[in-house]
């Protein structure tokens, strides 16, 4: 499951960057150069997110992979060294947000 977990939010969680806070926006591209911004629904998705059940522990995930994003030589996302290079950095994080979507498995974060 934890697997699943990490995969489902790094591929919804690509669409999304960091700003300067440190915090994971839902509303900048991430900084390969090849990304998009994120459509209205692709925000509208994120801040429901956010705003549910495992939101602090999804903005902590966010916050991780934005810290560790990985871009293929395309200048796209490279999904797979992402998702490796944010379980190698932040465990915690992981299991945190695993732990609160095994208990609220409807929550908007873990969808």
């Amino acid at each position: 499951m934890h697997k699943l977990l990490l995969a489902m939010i790094t591929v919804t969680a690509m669409a999304f960057s960091g700003c300067g806070s440190g915090d994971a926006s839902c509303s900048e591209k991430g900084k390969c150069s090849q990304e998009t911004a994120p459509t209205a629904a692709d925000i509208s998705s994120c801040q429901a997110a956010l705003a549910s059940a495992c939101g602090s522990q999804y903005q902590a995930i966010l916050n991780c992979m934005f810290s560790n994003e990985k871009c293929d030589s395309s200048g796209n996302v490279d999904l797979t060294a992402t998702e490796t290079a944010t379980e190698t950095a932040c465990p915690t994080q992981v299991a945190k947000f695993q732990t609160c979507c095994t208990a609220n498995p409807t929550a908007a974060a873990c969808q």
